[in-house]
Protein backbone atom coordinates (compact mmCIF):
# COMPACT_ATOMS: atom_id res chain seq x y z
CA UNK A 1 0.00 0.00 0.00
CA UNK A 2 1.53 3.89 -0.94
CA UNK A 3 1.62 6.21 1.92
CA UNK A 4 -0.40 8.78 0.20
CA UNK A 5 -4.00 8.98 1.60
CA UNK A 6 -7.64 10.62 0.81
CA UNK A 7 -9.54 12.30 3.46
CA UNK A 8 -12.76 11.23 4.60
CA UNK A 9 -15.47 13.82 5.99
CA UNK A 10 -14.54 12.56 9.70
CA UNK A 11 -11.24 14.05 8.93
CA UNK A 12 -9.84 10.55 9.10
CA UNK A 13 -7.64 9.40 6.56
CA UNK A 14 -7.54 5.99 4.40
CA UNK A 15 -4.77 4.58 2.55
CA UNK A 16 -5.17 5.02 -1.29
CA UNK A 17 -4.06 1.94 -3.80
CA UNK A 18 -0.53 2.40 -4.65
CA UNK A 19 -0.19 3.50 -8.29
CA UNK A 20 -4.02 5.69 -8.23
CA UNK A 21 -2.95 9.37 -8.69
CA UNK A 22 -0.92 8.77 -11.27
CA UNK A 23 -4.21 7.01 -13.03
CA UNK A 24 -6.00 10.31 -12.43
CA UNK A 25 -3.06 11.95 -13.83
CA UNK A 26 -3.05 10.03 -17.25
CA UNK A 27 -7.29 10.45 -17.71
CA UNK A 28 -7.01 13.93 -18.01
CA UNK A 29 -3.91 13.70 -19.61
CA UNK A 30 -5.77 12.66 -22.96
CA UNK A 31 -4.59 14.32 -26.88
CA UNK A 32 -7.94 14.05 -28.24
CA UNK A 33 -9.63 16.22 -24.84
CA UNK A 34 -6.86 19.12 -25.69
CA UNK A 35 -7.34 18.66 -29.12
CA UNK A 36 -11.43 18.84 -28.96
CA UNK A 37 -10.66 22.11 -26.53
CA UNK A 38 -8.33 23.79 -29.44
CA UNK A 39 -10.60 23.14 -31.79
CA UNK A 40 -13.47 24.90 -29.68
CA UNK A 41 -11.11 27.69 -29.35
CA UNK A 42 -10.95 28.26 -33.49
CA UNK A 43 -14.57 28.31 -34.08
CA UNK A 44 -15.18 30.43 -31.19
CA UNK A 45 -12.67 32.68 -32.66
CA UNK A 46 -14.21 32.03 -35.98
CA UNK A 47 -17.69 32.99 -35.16
CA UNK A 48 -16.18 36.39 -33.74
CA UNK A 49 -14.65 37.27 -36.75
CA UNK A 50 -17.10 36.65 -38.93
CA UNK A 51 -19.76 38.20 -36.46
CA UNK A 52 -20.59 41.42 -35.94
CA UNK A 53 -17.74 42.76 -34.23
CA UNK A 54 -15.66 41.83 -36.79
CA UNK A 55 -16.25 41.32 -40.25
CA UNK A 56 -20.08 41.22 -40.22
CA UNK A 57 -20.48 38.11 -42.53
CA UNK A 58 -22.91 37.02 -40.04
CA UNK A 59 -25.74 39.46 -39.80
CA UNK A 60 -28.50 38.54 -36.70
CA UNK A 61 -31.84 39.35 -37.91
CA UNK A 62 -32.41 41.16 -34.77
CA UNK A 63 -32.87 44.61 -33.06
CA UNK A 64 -30.48 47.20 -32.65
CA UNK A 65 -30.23 46.18 -28.77
CA UNK A 66 -30.14 42.38 -29.35
CA UNK A 67 -27.05 42.96 -31.88
CA UNK A 68 -25.36 45.50 -28.95
CA UNK A 69 -25.46 42.86 -26.48
CA UNK A 70 -24.53 40.44 -28.90
CA UNK A 71 -21.16 42.45 -29.96
CA UNK A 72 -20.54 42.59 -26.29
CA UNK A 73 -20.27 38.82 -25.88
CA UNK A 74 -18.26 38.73 -28.62
CA UNK A 75 -15.86 40.87 -26.69
CA UNK A 76 -15.92 38.40 -23.75
CA UNK A 77 -15.47 35.48 -25.96
CA UNK A 78 -12.53 37.16 -27.34
CA UNK A 79 -10.94 38.01 -23.72
CA UNK A 80 -11.90 35.16 -21.47
CA UNK A 81 -13.79 32.39 -23.05
CA UNK A 82 -11.47 31.02 -26.15
CA UNK A 83 -8.34 31.80 -23.95
CA UNK A 84 -9.97 29.60 -21.25
CA UNK A 85 -10.85 26.65 -23.56
CA UNK A 86 -7.03 27.30 -24.67
CA UNK A 87 -5.36 27.12 -21.25
CA UNK A 88 -7.59 24.08 -20.41
CA UNK A 89 -6.54 22.17 -23.52
CA UNK A 90 -2.76 22.87 -22.71
CA UNK A 91 -3.17 21.71 -19.08
CA UNK A 92 -4.79 18.90 -20.23
CA UNK A 93 -1.61 17.74 -22.45
CA UNK A 94 -0.17 18.53 -19.22
CA UNK A 95 -2.73 16.03 -17.31
CA UNK A 96 -3.06 18.98 -14.57
CA UNK A 97 -5.96 18.38 -12.80
CA UNK A 98 -7.67 21.55 -12.99
CA UNK A 99 -7.96 21.21 -17.03
CA UNK A 100 -11.33 19.31 -17.03
CA UNK A 101 -12.62 21.97 -14.58
CA UNK A 102 -11.68 24.94 -16.91
CA UNK A 103 -12.88 22.82 -20.13
CA UNK A 104 -16.32 22.51 -18.03
CA UNK A 105 -16.82 26.24 -17.63
CA UNK A 106 -15.61 27.42 -21.32
CA UNK A 107 -17.78 24.89 -22.92
CA UNK A 108 -20.80 24.67 -20.53
CA UNK A 109 -20.50 28.69 -21.22
CA UNK A 110 -20.31 28.48 -25.01
CA UNK A 111 -23.57 25.79 -25.02
CA UNK A 112 -25.51 28.03 -22.81
CA UNK A 113 -24.28 30.91 -25.15
CA UNK A 114 -25.14 29.19 -28.40
CA UNK A 115 -28.76 27.65 -27.75
CA UNK A 116 -29.56 31.54 -27.57
CA UNK A 117 -27.55 31.85 -30.90
CA UNK A 118 -29.62 29.31 -33.01
CA UNK A 119 -32.88 30.08 -31.57
CA UNK A 120 -33.04 33.78 -30.56
CA UNK A 121 -32.67 35.34 -33.72
CA UNK A 122 -36.23 33.47 -34.80
CA UNK A 123 -34.62 32.99 -38.55
CA UNK A 124 -37.33 32.90 -41.09
CA UNK A 125 -35.47 30.26 -43.57
CA UNK A 126 -32.87 27.99 -42.95
CA UNK A 127 -29.33 29.62 -43.14
CA UNK A 128 -25.34 28.13 -43.13
CA UNK A 129 -25.33 30.93 -39.94
CA UNK A 130 -27.73 28.07 -38.03
CA UNK A 131 -26.24 24.87 -39.04
CA UNK A 132 -22.47 26.92 -37.77
CA UNK A 133 -24.07 27.36 -34.55
CA UNK A 134 -25.76 24.20 -33.96
CA UNK A 135 -22.43 22.60 -34.70
CA UNK A 136 -20.79 24.92 -32.19
CA UNK A 137 -23.17 24.00 -29.31
CA UNK A 138 -22.85 20.23 -30.44
CA UNK A 139 -19.43 20.79 -29.83
CA UNK A 140 -19.58 22.62 -26.50
CA UNK A 141 -22.23 20.56 -25.40
CA UNK A 142 -20.36 17.75 -26.01
CA UNK A 143 -17.34 18.80 -24.27
CA UNK A 144 -19.14 19.63 -20.96
CA UNK A 145 -20.25 16.41 -20.81
CA UNK A 146 -16.81 14.97 -21.51
CA UNK A 147 -15.25 17.49 -18.82
CA UNK A 148 -17.56 16.44 -16.44
CA UNK A 149 -16.34 12.63 -16.52
CA UNK A 150 -12.90 13.39 -16.48
CA UNK A 151 -13.75 16.11 -13.77
CA UNK A 152 -15.33 13.42 -11.08
CA UNK A 153 -12.28 11.59 -11.67
CA UNK A 154 -9.65 14.12 -10.89
CA UNK A 155 -8.07 15.38 -6.95
CA UNK A 156 -10.04 18.40 -5.18
CA UNK A 157 -8.62 20.33 -2.15
CA UNK A 158 -9.83 18.86 0.41
CA UNK A 159 -12.33 21.71 2.61
CA UNK A 160 -12.82 21.73 6.19
CA UNK A 161 -16.32 21.74 7.62
CA UNK A 162 -16.35 25.68 7.53
CA UNK A 163 -14.91 26.11 4.07
CA UNK A 164 -17.08 23.57 3.05
CA UNK A 165 -19.94 25.40 3.98
CA UNK A 166 -19.18 28.44 2.64
CA UNK A 167 -19.24 27.79 -0.22
CA UNK A 168 -22.18 25.84 0.08
CA UNK A 169 -23.73 28.95 0.88
CA UNK A 170 -21.51 31.21 -1.71
CA UNK A 171 -23.64 28.63 -4.36
CA UNK A 172 -26.80 29.15 -3.11
CA UNK A 173 -26.38 32.93 -2.64
CA UNK A 174 -25.52 32.67 -6.91
CA UNK A 175 -28.85 30.62 -7.29
CA UNK A 176 -30.68 33.47 -5.54
CA UNK A 177 -29.37 35.89 -7.32
CA UNK A 178 -30.06 34.38 -10.95
CA UNK A 179 -33.57 33.67 -9.66
CA UNK A 180 -34.32 37.06 -8.36
CA UNK A 181 -33.46 38.88 -11.83
CA UNK A 182 -36.74 36.83 -12.68
CA UNK A 183 -38.91 38.08 -9.83
CA UNK A 184 -40.20 41.00 -11.86
CA UNK A 185 -41.70 39.03 -14.56
CA UNK A 186 -42.62 36.17 -12.24
CA UNK A 187 -44.65 38.90 -10.09
CA UNK A 188 -45.53 40.80 -12.83
CA UNK A 189 -45.70 39.34 -16.64
CA UNK A 190 -44.24 42.02 -18.42
CA UNK A 191 -41.05 41.00 -20.21
CA UNK A 192 -38.17 43.34 -19.94
CA UNK A 193 -38.51 46.15 -22.64
CA UNK A 194 -35.47 45.37 -24.78
CA UNK A 195 -37.36 41.47 -25.11
CA UNK A 196 -40.66 43.04 -26.60
CA UNK A 197 -39.54 42.29 -30.33
CA UNK A 198 -37.41 39.35 -29.21
CA UNK A 199 -39.51 37.12 -26.90
CA UNK A 200 -37.76 33.88 -28.01
CA UNK A 201 -34.45 35.34 -27.17
CA UNK A 202 -35.59 35.89 -23.68
CA UNK A 203 -37.25 32.72 -22.97
CA UNK A 204 -34.74 31.02 -24.00
CA UNK A 205 -32.91 32.62 -21.61
CA UNK A 206 -35.36 32.16 -18.87
CA UNK A 207 -35.43 28.33 -19.87
CA UNK A 208 -31.17 27.95 -19.47
CA UNK A 209 -31.22 29.91 -16.39
CA UNK A 210 -34.18 28.33 -13.96
CA UNK A 211 -34.53 25.22 -15.69
CA UNK A 212 -30.76 24.31 -16.00
CA UNK A 213 -28.58 26.91 -14.09
CA UNK A 214 -30.63 27.38 -10.65
CA UNK A 215 -31.52 23.63 -10.27
CA UNK A 216 -27.64 22.67 -10.58
CA UNK A 217 -26.40 25.26 -8.55
CA UNK A 218 -29.13 24.54 -5.48
CA UNK A 219 -28.24 20.80 -6.32
CA UNK A 220 -24.72 21.59 -5.50
CA UNK A 221 -24.81 23.85 -2.75
CA UNK A 222 -27.11 22.18 -0.79
CA UNK A 223 -24.62 19.51 -1.28
CA UNK A 224 -21.68 20.81 0.02
CA UNK A 225 -23.71 22.07 3.07
CA UNK A 226 -24.56 18.07 3.27
CA UNK A 227 -21.05 16.96 2.76
CA UNK A 228 -21.70 15.24 -0.54
CA UNK A 229 -18.45 14.05 -2.47
CA UNK A 230 -19.73 14.88 -6.00
CA UNK A 231 -20.83 18.28 -4.99
CA UNK A 232 -17.02 19.05 -4.21
CA UNK A 233 -16.82 18.88 -7.93
CA UNK A 234 -19.54 20.50 -9.28
CA UNK A 235 -18.31 23.17 -7.19
CA UNK A 236 -15.52 23.78 -9.28
CA UNK A 237 -17.73 22.90 -12.65
CA UNK A 238 -19.98 25.58 -11.65
CA UNK A 239 -17.71 28.17 -10.78
CA UNK A 240 -16.16 28.09 -13.94
CA UNK A 241 -19.26 28.74 -15.79
CA UNK A 242 -19.73 31.79 -13.13
CA UNK A 243 -16.61 33.20 -13.72
CA UNK A 244 -17.69 33.95 -17.89
CA UNK A 245 -21.40 34.82 -17.47
CA UNK A 246 -21.83 38.00 -15.10
CA UNK A 247 -18.66 39.45 -17.23
CA UNK A 248 -20.72 38.99 -20.42
CA UNK A 249 -23.60 40.19 -18.94
CA UNK A 250 -21.74 43.40 -17.61
CA UNK A 251 -20.32 43.91 -21.05
CA UNK A 252 -23.70 43.46 -23.17
CA UNK A 253 -25.44 46.34 -20.86
CA UNK A 254 -21.72 48.47 -21.36
CA UNK A 255 -22.00 48.44 -24.79
CA UNK A 256 -25.44 49.42 -24.95
CA UNK A 257 -24.26 52.35 -22.85
CA UNK A 258 -21.50 52.96 -24.86
CA UNK A 259 -23.67 52.73 -28.19
CA UNK A 260 -26.56 55.01 -26.72
CA UNK A 261 -28.81 52.64 -27.21
CA UNK A 262 -32.42 53.28 -25.69
CA UNK A 263 -32.58 50.77 -23.57
CA UNK A 264 -29.22 51.07 -22.21
CA UNK A 265 -29.38 52.05 -18.16
CA UNK A 266 -26.16 53.27 -16.71
CA UNK A 267 -26.82 52.82 -12.97
CA UNK A 268 -27.75 48.80 -14.27
CA UNK A 269 -24.08 48.67 -16.20
CA UNK A 270 -22.37 49.80 -13.48
CA UNK A 271 -24.01 47.59 -11.12
CA UNK A 272 -23.42 44.48 -13.11
CA UNK A 273 -19.68 45.42 -13.63
CA UNK A 274 -19.89 45.08 -9.94
CA UNK A 275 -21.31 42.01 -10.01
CA UNK A 276 -18.69 40.51 -12.76
CA UNK A 277 -15.98 41.48 -10.29
CA UNK A 278 -17.10 39.89 -7.48
CA UNK A 279 -17.86 36.40 -9.74
CA UNK A 280 -14.33 36.57 -11.10
CA UNK A 281 -13.05 37.66 -7.94
CA UNK A 282 -14.98 34.53 -5.67
CA UNK A 283 -14.08 31.94 -8.61
CA UNK A 284 -10.55 32.99 -8.22
CA UNK A 285 -10.45 32.65 -4.61
CA UNK A 286 -12.14 29.05 -5.31
CA UNK A 287 -10.34 27.87 -7.75
CA UNK A 288 -6.67 28.68 -6.41
CA UNK A 289 -6.31 26.13 -4.20
CA UNK A 290 -7.14 23.45 -7.19
CA UNK A 291 -4.63 25.60 -9.70
CA UNK A 292 -1.46 26.28 -7.04
CA UNK A 293 -0.45 22.95 -6.67
CA UNK A 294 0.14 20.06 -9.45
CA UNK A 295 -1.54 16.97 -8.78
CA UNK A 296 2.11 14.91 -8.83
CA UNK A 297 3.66 17.02 -5.84
CA UNK A 298 -0.17 17.09 -3.62
CA UNK A 299 -1.40 13.49 -2.77
CA UNK A 300 -2.83 14.69 0.37
CA UNK A 301 -5.90 16.30 -1.87
CA UNK A 302 -6.87 13.23 -3.31
CA UNK A 303 -10.69 12.72 -3.77
CA UNK A 304 -12.59 11.91 -0.63
CA UNK A 305 -14.25 8.84 -1.53
CA UNK A 306 -16.06 7.92 1.87
CA UNK A 307 -19.58 7.30 1.86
Amino acid sequence: MSTQTVHSSSGRTTPRPQGAPRQVADSARKPAFAVTLFALTGVLIVNTVLGPLGTETIRYPVTGTLLNQAIGLEVVTVILVAPLALVAGLLALRGHRAAPFLAFGSAAYSAYMFVQYVLGPEYAQYTPTVLFHTLIFALSAALTAWAWVLAARQPVPHLTDRRRRVRGAVLLLLAAFILSRYLPVIAGGALPAEFAQARTFFWSIFLLDLGVVVPATLVAGVGLLRGARPAHTALYALMGWYALVPPSVAAMSATMVINDDPHAVTGQAVILGIVAVIGVGLATWIYLPLLHTHLSSTPHLAPDRSP
